[in-house]
């Protein structure tokens, strides 16, 4: 685990409100996986990537009365027309990594282990941001950001 400091930057891409009772719930794992399903046959990061300031793939879990405002998209350096954006404050986060596998059980893995694990105290609200370093979500690297108070 790592600390580092990220400072603000705009994510452009596309959400959906996926409903639960906290920040962290098993059974969002199946709707982000058919979310990025019906991205990646709309061609959207293969058509947003051209936007992309670091060539990677981010998703932000942002917290919702409802549940979680799932956003998938690449870093912008602004609006790009057909899609949303959603500033991302700057802030501290506790980074954790994987690799090796695919992407999703990759993800879901870090967030069990931070979210049932010792180190869950250390989040209180705020927007965890998931990033696919390598763009091979069936091989790929990995990084999870959650924020800390």
């Amino acid at each position: 685990l790592i600390y580092q400091t990220t400072p603000s930057f705009t994510l452009v891409g596309k959400s959906i409100l996926i409903k639960g009772t906290t920040v962290h719930d098993k059974h969002y794992s199946e709707e982000k996986t058919a979310f990025y399903t019906q991205l990646f046959k709309e061609g959207m990061l293969g058509k947003l990537m051209p936007h992309s300031l670091d060539k990677k793939g981010y998703a932000l879990i942002v917290p919702h009365k409802d549940g979680i405002q799932y956003y998938a998209g690449v870093v912008a350096k602004g609006i790009v027309a057909g899609y949303e954006s959603i500033l991302v404050p700057e802030k501290d986060y506790l980074v954790s990594s994987a690799s090796g596998d695919k992407s999703r059980l990759l993800f879901d893995k870090l967030e069990d282990n931070f979210f049932e694990g010792e180190n869950s105290s250390l989040y209180q609200d705020g927007i965890i941001i998931e990033i696919l370093l390598n763009g091979n979500p069936m091989d790929a690297e990995v990084e999870l950001w959650i924020p800390l108070q």
